[in-house]
C-alpha cells in the first residue's frame, strides 16, 4: 500500500471524528449551559521506513478536545427556580456516590421532600455545603443566590470558581469533575439571575458551516481513496504482464 494511501485513510478517520464532534454539537445545541468541545486537525510525519532520511508520510489525526468555557447568552424561562449564572462559576452537584460535579446548567426543580434538584434528581448544594431545602418553588432568589419564602430567608445556592479551568473534564452531558482533585473556591461575587437560563455557547450558523466543510473534505478523501486503489490494481496488472 502507497504512503499517499495511508496518509489519506487518516484524513478520512479524521474527518470523521470531527463530523461527530459536530454532530454532538448540533444535538446538543438548545441544551441550557452546556459548553462545547472543541478540536482541531494537527499532522504527524511518520518515520521514513526505505533508509531515505528525507521521506516520510504526513498523517492526520485530531488533537485532545478541549472544552470551551464561553459563556452563553441568557434566555428568559419564567420559571422561579430557574437560574442563569452570569460571568464564570459553576453550581455545586452532589452525584449519587456523594462526589460532587459542576454544572452550569441552572434549570432546578423541587423533589418530594422539597429539596432543591437539578434535571438528573441530584441536589444542588448551598453555601454552606448542605442540600436546600424549600418550603415551595414560589420563591424569590437575589443575584447572589440567596433564597427568600416572603420575608423569610430559607436557603442560598452555592456558586464556585476555578483558578484553571483546564482542570476539569466532563462527566455526562453537562457536568464536570476535575481530573486532578483540584478543588473550587466559593466564588467571591457571585451573581445569578432568576427566572432565566443560559443557553449552549453552539452557534448553530457556524456550526453548520463546519459541518458542509468536513463533509467534503470526507468526499475528497474517499475519492483519493479510490484513485489509489485504482493505481494498485493497475500497478498489480502492469505487474502480470508477461
Amino acid at each position: 500500500m502507497s504512503s499517499g494511501k495511508y496518509s489519506a485513510i487518516s484524513g478520512a478517520v479524521a474527518r470523521m471524528q470531527m463530523l461527530e464532534n459536530i454532530s454532538e454539537h448540533l444535538a446538543s445545541a438548545k441544551v441550557p449551559g452546556y459548553k462545547k468541545e472543541m478540536v482541531a486537525f494537527e499532522a504527524k510525519l511518520g518515520e521514513a521506513r526505505s533508509g531515505m532520511a528525507t521521506k516520510g508520510t504526513n498523517y492526520t489525526h485530531l488533537t485532545k478536545p478541549v472544552i470551551d468555557f464561553t459563556p452563553g447568552h441568557i434566555e428568559h424561562s419564567g420559571d422561579p427556580l430557574d437560574l442563569a449564572i452570569s460571568g464564570d462559576g459553576f453550581f455545586r452537584i452532589q452525584r449519587p456516590d456523594g462526589s460532587f460535579g459542576y454544572a452550569r446548567k441552572g434549570n432546578f426543580t423541587l423533589n418530594g421532600d422539597g429539596t432543591l434538584i437539578d434535571t438528573n434528581g441530584y441536589p444542588v448544594m448551598g453555601t454552606g455545603g448542605g442540600e436546600i431545602t424549600l418550603p415551595n418553588s414560589d420563591v424569590s432568589i437575589d443575584l447572589d443566590g440567596t433564597i427568600w419564602d416572603g420575608s423569610t430567608r430559607v436557603g442560598q445556592v452555592g456558586l464556585f470558581r476555578f483558578a484553571d479551568t483546564s482542570v476539569l473534564k466532563r462527566s455526562g452531558g453537562e457536568m464536570f469533575i476535575p481530573v486532578d482533585g483540584t478543588q473550587p473556591e466559593a466564588h467571591p461575587n457571585p451573581k445569578m439571575s432568576q427566572q432565566n437560563l443560559e443557553a449552549s455557547n453552539i452557534d448553530m450558523m457556524k456550526t453548520m458551516t463546519r459541518m458542509t466543510t468536513n463533509l467534503r473534505a470526507f468526499e475528497a478523501t474517499q475519492k483519493a481513496l479510490k484513485i489509489y486503489s485504482d493505481m494498485g490494481t493497475k500497478a498489480a496488472d502492469i505487474g502480470l504482464v508477461q
